[in-house]
């Protein structure tokens, strides 16, 4: 009971002190109240667009005919309209993809009069849609984003546009950078106050007359590079996903500065040449990036056109203590593990209590996951996701690792977690363990698995000590993947879509249940995993492996008889 009091104080005073703390950034936001009305009288200039940032994210031409035509595909809904903005959107995903604007880069590709008409059209009609109640489009990070797509397509936007537009076009720009300077102060800690500096540094150099502007974002984007890239090159949050879009907003600025004559802040280049090397650290055989703490479905292209970037092109590390990850790789089979802590309390928004938990691909194939974080519907399977039970590691008597808020303004965050997570590490063979539950239920967990040198086996061990607890070793099994039962209930044969085949096999019965693949482009997708129930009243330790199954040789076939010629 001690312990218990102890926990539920311990989780009310850091409650306290982000609540407190969220309501301090609130209150340092009030005085530019006065400003933000200003801005909206119009009291705004319209400077001039001396540069154009480069945009390094792929585009699609064919989506281009989309939009031309009227046609609206986001967040997986479809809207055919010739007004976007004049209708009740879908979804709050849906605008905040329409009004982020990142699609403009589609039609710049096309490159065509029809596509320079339908991108100013289409801008226009976001300025026209101000007035409308469109709460999610001005939202600092989708502000941010709409203020670097409009940079980045100003060349295709205003080549043979018409004074009256260019004006218009840029009083927004300067209304919106001046909101988003304003907005800065009242942003939690996070990837989000990254985005918004970066897009102010963008627009410092794009635009004429801002060295002000610009000397204050630089200042503060490499304070907050030092503060959140951590020295492995991974993020404070632990979600894999903020690195790519990082390294693409990172790198075009690296051209700008120069083409200003003006020197970069050294955290800049070095966050970049850190962040390099982790990308290919948490990235698997199919190209994927492990889905931890909030990472989503992988943007392959975006991935492959960040990596295209990397000086470095060194070998993989097998550590990312920094970070809390570790990597078994051996012959075609890469394995990625969550040995790390919880994000610190201010950037664990996020946060999974995915502690232990492992993800393993076999060549370019996934063969188990997480269930990741959904790119749709993000509200209705969120806490789901972030549950201990929707990640391959153990979960102890039905209840997850780590405890988030609940309400409030600091809904989401990591109230209480493993404080020890201690990592041993010898080759291939990697033992930790982590004392997550043991404020609530007195025990502790230890997870070996061993790696063998051709890649073709792990061998795992799962032990829960201390008090007796019901505890579930989960396997998450990749959508694609089909499990079939053997008759000894203590095996499953595993078969992959190339043909490939793995068996896993324990010293406990395994059922096989139903899972979700949450990180999908598509949504939600069905899925299965493994679950091996025990006590640890009535055993500590559960025993399994995986082992790949060697192709049957084909047969002979019988050699013709020669010809008697």
């Amino acid at each position: 009971m001690r312990l218990s009091a102890l926990a539920w104080f311990s989780e009310r005073l850091l409650a306290t002190r982000l609540a407190a703390s969220a309501r301090a950034r609130g209150a340092r936001a009030l005085p530019f109240t006065a400003i933000s009305m200003r801005i909206w009288r119009g009291r705004s200039q319209a400077p001039h667009v001396i540069l154009v940032p480069q945009e390094l994210r792929t585009a699609d031409p064919v989506r281009a005919d989309e939009f031309i035509e009227g046609v609206y595909v986001f967040a997986g809904q479809t809207v055919t309209t010739s007004d976007p903005f004049a209708i009740p959107p879908p979804s709050d995903e849906w605008m905040e993809a329409l009004a982020g604007f990142g699609w403009l880069r589609h039609l710049r590709s096309a490159g065509t009069p029809e596509a320079s008409d339908a991108a100013r059209r289409l801008v226009l009609a976001w300025m026209e849609a101000q007035g409308r109640s469109h709460p999610v489009g001005w939202q600092p990070q989708v502000m941010a984003e709409r203020l670097k797509a409009w940079l980045a397509t100003s060349g295709l936007l205003l080549a043979g546009a018409e004074p009256a537009f260019y004006r218009r076009f840029a009083r927004s720009l300067w209304r919106q950078m001046r909101l988003l300077q304003a907005q800065y102060v009242g942003l939690p800690p996070g990837a989000g106050r990254l985005s918004v500096l970066i897009a102010l540094v963008t627009a410092g150099l794009c635009i004429e007359g801002e060295e002000r502007l610009l000397k204050w974002a630089a200042r503060r984007l490499a304070e907050e590079l030092d503060r959140q890239i951590l020295a492995d090159g991974g993020h404070v949050s632990r979600n894999p996903g903020v690195l790519v879009g990082l390294i693409l907003d990172l790198l075009p600025l690296r051209q700008l500065f120069p083409a200003r004559n003006v020197t970069p802040p050294a955290a800049i280049l070095t966050a970049v040449d850190r962040m390099m090397p982790m990308v290919r650290f948490l990235q698997f055989g199919d190209g994927s990036l492990a889905r931890f703490n909030g990472m989503g479905p992988t943007a392959i292209d975006l991935v492959a056109t960040a990596l295209v970037y990397d000086e470095s092109r060194g070998n993989i590390p097998a550590s990312a203590p920094h970070s809390g990850f570790e990597r078994l790789e051996a012959g075609k089979t890469v394995i990625i593990v969550d040995a790390g802590h919880p994000p610190p309390a201010a950037y664990s928004i996020g946060a999974h209590a995915g502690t232990l938990s492992f993800e393993l691909s076999a060549g370019r194939q996934m063969l188990v996951v997480n269930c990741g974080a959904p790119a749709i519907n993000r509200s209705v399977w969120r806490r789901e996701a972030r549950k201990t039970a929707a990640h391959s590691t153990v979960s102890v008597a039905d209840r997850s690792s780590m405890r988030f808020a609940s309400r409030g303004v600091i809904e989401g965050a990591v109230l209480s977690g493993p404080r020890h997570v201690a990592v041993s590490r010898r080759g291939l063979t990697l033992t930790a363990v982590h004392d997550g539950y043991r404020a609530r239920f007195g025990v502790e967990h230890s997870r070996t698995m061993a790696l063998a040198e051709d890649g073709l086996r792990l061998d795992g061990e799962d032990s829960i000590e201390g008090a007796g607890q019901p505890f579930a070793v989960r396997f998450h099994l990749h959508s694609v993947v089909q499990a079939i039962p053997t008759e000894n209930g203590r095996s499953v044969l595993l078969v992959l879509p190339a043909g490939e085949a793995w068996v896993f096999a324990a010293d406990q019965p395994v059922a096989i249940e139903p899972s979700v693949s949450l990180a999908m482009a598509e949504g939600p997708r069905r899925a299965s995993q493994l679950v091996i129930e025990a006590n640890s009243a009535d055993t500590t330790r559960v025993r399994w492996g995986f082992r790949k199954l060697d192709r049957p040789a084909a047969a002979p076939q019988p050699s013709e008889p020669e010809l008697p010629l």
